[in-house]
């Protein structure tokens, strides 16, 4: 029997496999971006591989998936450049958590309230990749984000659902009102934040 530590190192090994295939400049799937794409198939494995989903309860979690994505890039964005990282990573977290509760049967509402709570604690994320790489801080947060939104799915399922204050559409809004705001440094350019706050040699 595996620990809760085995699964989060498995999770997070999943997630910087991707990243890195992406860093190297290698074939990878934008879930919803390139920076982000680590997230989903970290997920994904872990479902398949460790706890058995057959692949037509893949692909549902993988539609619901693709609504949460869809919602997100139209009513706000999904790239660094338009709304920081919180429109890359933010996202994706939304989209892998709602993707878990659907795979695991839960309700609709359920879904929807994963992918809430998993954008709403990636509000405000800039986009500051250091030297202006995908490897730093972007390797990493993949992993945090495949690891944030197992935790979103569990705390949807395990609230009253009826009780959830915030909807994913108040958060798609309230993200796409922060990236408008953001500052441009702190969108994609490596001119604000951690970007500027180490010294590339």
């Amino acid at each position: 029997m595996q620990t809760i530590d085995q699964y989060l190192c498995l999770l997070d090994s999943y997630a910087y496999a991707v990243a890195e295939e992406n860093a190297a400049g290698n074939t990878i799937v934008t879930a919803p971006t390139c920076g982000a794409a680590g997230v989903i198939p970290a997920v994904i494995m872990i479902l398949e591989e460790h706890f058995h989903l057959d692949i037509l309860t893949q692909r549902s979690g993988l539609l619901a998936a693709a609504a949460i994505g869809f919602i997100a890039k139209n009513n706000a964005g999904i790239v660094g450049a338009e709304v920081g990282c919180q429109g890359e990573i933010g996202v994706a977290t939304a989209m892998a958590a709602a993707m878990i509760a659907q795979s695991q049967g839960y309700s609709p509402k359920v879904v929807e309230n994963a992918a809430e709570i998993a954008l709403e604690h990636q509000l405000g994320l800039t986009c500051d990749p250091v030297c202006g790489y995908v490897q730093i801080p972007c390797i990493e947060r993949n992993a945090i984000g495949a690891v944030k939104a197992c935790n979103a799915a569990l705390i949807a399922e395990n609230e009253n659902s009826d009780t959830h204050m915030v909807s994913f559409d108040a958060t798609v809004k309230a993200m796409g009102e922060i990236g408008r705001d953001m500052n441009s440094k702190f969108k994609e350019t490596a001119l604000g934040g951690l970007a500027v706050s180490m010294i590339c040699c």
